[in-house]
């Protein structure tokens, strides 16, 4: 498997052919796309695409295999990794959404690091996470209400104008508007 056609692929956005790509290498194509993920915004945003393409076929990737790189997701946003998790986030959302079967054991944490203390995150990180919330949008408001009243209140006051106007999204996405039940 050449590399520069792995590139081609990704950078032409051929889901398909990445796909093909993973039928006879598949982690090799999901590290690449992982790296991907710590890159610029166009790159971050078009490798969470095609991990969720990818995803989106269980006989390419099993519930195993999509296990195993949502706790790797979950171990590089841990403080302990020494990772700097930008694209994380929104990875794990997209796969969620693709793979909702997943949602029942990683939705919770992903919502707890919006409001347990000693997980909070801040900036592009704690953007992604409010993207990938809003991505999966309506089981977050049964599965973590307290995530909500949150994003809620980032929404009506964090400083950041970008977080504000993210959480704002991600409550519509969840059919919460702020300050109203979904």
């Amino acid at each position: 498997m050449a590399k520069r056609e792995l590139q081609q692929l990704f950078e032409r956005e051929d889901h398909v052919g990445l796909s093909g790509m993973a039928g006879r290498g598949l982690w090799k194509v999901l590290r690449y796309l992982i790296g991907r993920l710590y890159a610029g915004d166009e790159e971050k945003w078009r490798a969470v695409r095609a991990l969720g393409a990818l995803c989106s076929d269980p006989q390419l990737v099993s519930e195993e295999t999509a296990s195993e790189m949502m706790r790797r997701f979950l171990w590089a946003l841990n403080d302990e990794s020494g990772a700097v998790p930008y694209g994380i986030p929104e990875a794990m959302g997209e796969i969620m959404v693709q793979r909702s079967e997943l949602q029942k054991t990683y939705l919770p944490i992903l919502c707890s690091m919006l409001t347990a203390e000693e997980m909070l995150q801040t900036g592009p990180v704690e953007r992604g996470l409010l993207w990938a919330v809003g991505r999966v949008g309506p089981p977050v408001v049964s599965v973590a209400p307290d995530a909500v009243l949150e994003i809620e209140k980032m929404a009506k006051g964090h400083a950041d104008d970008e977080t504000r106007r993210l959480a704002v999204w991600a409550l519509a996405q969840m059919g919460s508007p702020p300050g109203g039940p979904g």
